[in-house]
């Protein structure tokens, strides 16, 4: 047999046509794939870098190497026509600053533009226990919240920064106006008058946000927390309590007794009214029946004079007459005549 050096040996491996398709396409176009994977790269970090996502309940600050170019608010955000007296020096005010409304996608210069978001939701500020006095000197442990949020977020950052320095803040704002406001309330408007410390409350509430709008916050409710007595004032403020609930009760007193009053007279009025009446009718009734009489009687006496002349007398002298007693009469008497001339 011989041997020919063209012909393959049994044990050699078939070619694979498609992977070596394959291999040849890469070694001849790999170069341009490369280039197409790190452009599409490029490209989705590019999107990533242009685009961001402001919350329905988020606001962002957009700033351009340091500086703030843009701020975005919520829709019904009116923090800077409310306060535009007091922002008119401020940043966001100076109309280098675009002001934009709304939520959802935005864009901004990759690379180059810093996007800071902050929540737009209502925070809760609660101060610590702190000794307040009344007009009258009478001293009250108090409590005070307040509900503030972020409004515009641009001056936050530049002037406050973080919750805690916010915190910080609006503690020391908001425990000298809720003084001062007590110091000139009398204290049974403090404790009883609702509607003096609402009112009260209210001013407070001015005073504040025209200091704190120019942080970029806004306080939209203060409310008194908690009140409690020191023990020197408990027995005069329990002792002032029972008197004014004794004056509440003597006038619910006296407006029964009043009422019950009106209830009698009214009641004797009608009765005598209802009585006068009914003496109106029975007079008017007796006479008719008088009238009747007489009639009758008339009709009898025309009927027989005599008669009736003699039965009157008779009723006469039973009406006259008791008994066991004895009559003397004169033969010219009237009574003793008319039955005189019946018995002869």
């Amino acid at each position: 047999m011989e041997w020919n050096q063209n012909t393959q040996p049994y044990d050699q491996k078939p070619v694979n046509y498609r992977e070596a398709q394959t291999r040849a396409f890469f070694k001849r176009h790999g170069a341009k794939a490369a280039l197409i994977a790190v452009i599409a790269v490029l490209v989705l970090i590019l999107l990533s870098e242009s685009l961001f996502v402001v919350g329905e309940s988020e606001q962002a600050v957009v700033s351009r190497f340091g500086v703030i170019k843009r701020l975005i608010l919520n829709g019904g955000n009116d923090f800077h026509e409310k306060y535009a007296e007091e922002l008119k020096d401020e940043i966001t005010t100076s109309g280098s600053v675009k002001i934009e409304m709304g939520s959802g996608l935005q864009f901004k210069v990759p690379f180059v533009d810093k996007v800071e978001t902050y929540s737009a939701r209502l925070y809760t500020y609660i101060s610590d226990s702190e000794v307040v006095n009344t007009l009258e000197k009478k001293q009250y442990y108090i409590t005070t919240y307040a509900q503030w949020n972020i409004t515009d977020p641009a001056l936050f950052s530049l002037k406050l920064g973080s919750m805690t320095a916010a915190e910080n803040q609006l503690d020391n704002i908001i425990h000298p106006v809720i003084v001062q406001l007590i110091n000139r309330m009398v204290a049974d408007d403090f404790i009883s008058n609702k509607d003096a410390l609402n009112a009260a409350l209210q001013e407070g509430l001015k005073t504040i946000n025209r200091d704190m709008c120019v942080r970029g916050i806004e306080v939209v409710d203060i409310q008194i927390h908690r009140t409690i007595l020191p023990s020197a004032n408990i027995e005069s403020t329990y002792a002032r309590m029972q008197a004014d609930r004794a004056k509440v009760a003597q006038q619910l007193r006296s407006e029964g007794d009043e009422a019950y009053n009106k209830a009698v007279a009214a009641a004797d009025l009608e009765a005598r009214q209802i009585e006068a009446q009914a003496v109106s009718e029975a007079g008017q009734i007796r006479g008719e029946a008088e009238a009747s009489a007489l009639e009758i009687y008339a009709e009898a006496y025309s009927v027989d004079a005599e008669f009736y002349a003699y039965w009157r007398s008779l009723q006469a002298l039973e009406k006259a007459v008791g008994d066991n007693a004895t009559l003397v009469l004169d033969q010219t008497n009237p009574l003793f005549a008319d039955l005189m001339q019946f018995v002869k």
